[in-house]
């Protein structure tokens, strides 16, 4: 029995349908992603011209860096070790044959510092430190603790985001620099025990093409990431709704748009202060 095609006429209504509806949602998205930054940004702001303030109060940035930094520690200890390692291992497959192992020590340094060091710090720390932020924050909405805070003339930027921002601009890089030194030991751990390579020779790599500039760039970068991470942890959940859902979704939607941007924020920093032609 012949199968009946569809009218072309209906055809032509279904795809035109499915079509509309898309771009309806592709409208929407990036609506939502113009409105989430131009509202992070101009918060941003006005956190900034408080900055001075958090001073003040100086128990609640201890708090802050305990919350934020130090309790990190433990797991960006584990994270970078394996990271160094996972460098080590890759870097030696691609040299078989064709690169003298004297430059493992080089690939796995540059990498590090340029990449691995701040950019897996920062998606590590956004599921972290982001997810921490904005769960805090919007939960204390749903509470109305933020509008008792008003009802007292307490401005909540002032007692709430300009502390963890400032911790994060300051955590991040300290944390960044702790990973960097980390994946470097793990991966001359991981040489020296399991790829046969001499402390010497690897060692020496490190020191082959070293260049301070290097770990400027890598400072650079966490210190932005560092921002946008609070900033955006803060922004979704003083923007959270709708109960136990919508801290869910605060958090949820800090650790996405986090990621976003550090990857974003990452090639714009990599374009805009490596240089691409030979000096």
């Amino acid at each position: 029995m012949a199968t009946r095609l569809p009218h072309p006429i209906l055809f032509l209504e279904a795809v035109g349908e499915v079509t509309v509806r898309a771009v309806r949602r592709l409208v929407r998205f990036v609506l939502a992603v113009l409105s989430t930054i131009g509202g992070a940004f101009t918060m941003c702001g006005r956190i900034f011209a408080l900055m001075p303030m958090v001073f003040k109060n100086p128990e609640i940035l201890m708090k802050q860096a305990m919350d934020l930094g130090v309790s990190s520690i433990p797991l960006i200890f584990v994270t970078s070790l394996f990271v160094g390692m996972v460098a080590a291992v890759s870097a030696k497959y691609q040299f078989r044959n064709f690169v003298p192992l004297k430059y493992l020590g080089t690939s796995v340094a540059k990498l590090v510092l340029l990449e691995l060091g701040p950019v897996l710090t920062a998606l590590v720390m956004s599921g972290r430190i982001g997810s921490s932020i904005a769960a805090q924050i919007a939960t204390m909405k749903e509470k109305e603790e933020i509008d008792a805070m008003t009802v007292l003339d307490l401005d909540p930027l002032r007692y709430l985001a300009a502390p963890r921002i400032f911790v994060g601009i300051l955590a991040m890089p300290v944390l960044t620099t702790i990973s960097c030194f980390l994946s470097i030991l793990g991966a001359w751990g991981v040489a020296v025990i399991g790829l046969g390579v001499t402390s010497y020779t690897f060692l020496s790599g490190t020191r082959l093409f070293f260049s301070p500039y290097d770990v400027f760039v890598c400072e650079i970068k966490s210190f932005v990431f560092g921002l946008l991470i609070s900033l955006l942890g803060y922004y979704h959940g003083i923007q959270a709704s709708g109960g136990a859902k919508g801290v869910g979704e605060a958090t949820m939607k800090s650790v996405v748009s986090s990621s976003v941007m550090i990857l974003l924020f990452d090639f714009l920093i990599a374009f805009l202060l490596l240089p691409q032609t030979g000096s």
